[in-house]
């Protein structure tokens, strides 16, 4: 009986190795499908990053409002949850979609939660980008080196002056470039204010 030499198998198990990075090139860079999330008026988006050694930095919390509420176009500054500009249902819309489009990694839950307060014991050293919806939770952390070039383009989301003018303020408090952007515009810490 003749034994089978152990270098052709260890060959096979090394060539795996070395090529398997090389087939995950392919992927896409998302590295998700495509959100299975509902997007309603219980919908909320909010971002959230703090630098180390950094004061605490209110999250931006964006939230569906009716027409009719009084509250769209308004940013009040909510003590529990942070700095809240409301938003109407396409604009919700189209910011979720373009979240889901971007090429952030992205976890999905059927876990329904509720945006509270973020704090220190929160804090990852990453940009924190969550989705509540009333069918679950996604959620994503990004390298804060890229938060101006992946939070820009989601400024062509938003109708409500108020609620675009909030976005670029939490990028310019980050140090992003942001052309035109008027800080005195609106005021910064004035609850309800349009």
């Amino acid at each position: 009986m003749r034994m089978a030499h152990p270098i052709p198998s260890f060959g096979w198990l090394l060539l795996v190795i070395l090529l398997g990075p090389l087939i995950g090139i392919s992927q896409p860079a998302s590295g998700h499908k495509s959100f299975s999330l509902p997007v309603n008026n219980q919908t909320a988006v909010r971002f959230f990053y703090l630098p180390a050694n950094d004061y605490l930095h209110p999250a931006l919390i964006f939230r569906v409002a009716s027409p009719q509420s009084g509250e769209l176009g308004t940013a009040p500054i909510i003590s529990h949850g942070g700095r809240t500009p409301y938003i109407s249902i396409d604009e919700m819309r189209k910011l979720v979609q373009m979240l889901d489009h971007s090429n952030l990694l992205w976890s999905e839950t059927k876990t329904v939660e509720v945006p509270g307060m973020v704090g220190f014991k929160e804090t990852t050293g990453m940009l924190q980008i969550k989705v509540f919806s009333s069918g679950g939770t996604a959620s994503s952390n990004s390298d804060p080196s890229r938060l101006c070039k992946t939070l820009a383009p989601l400024d062509a989301a938003f109708k409500q002056p108020r609620a675009l003018w909030e976005f670029q303020l939490f990028r310019v408090n980050y140090g992003c470039s942001v052309p035109g952007f008027d800080r005195k515009a609106f005021p910064e810490h004035a609850e309800g204010i349009r």
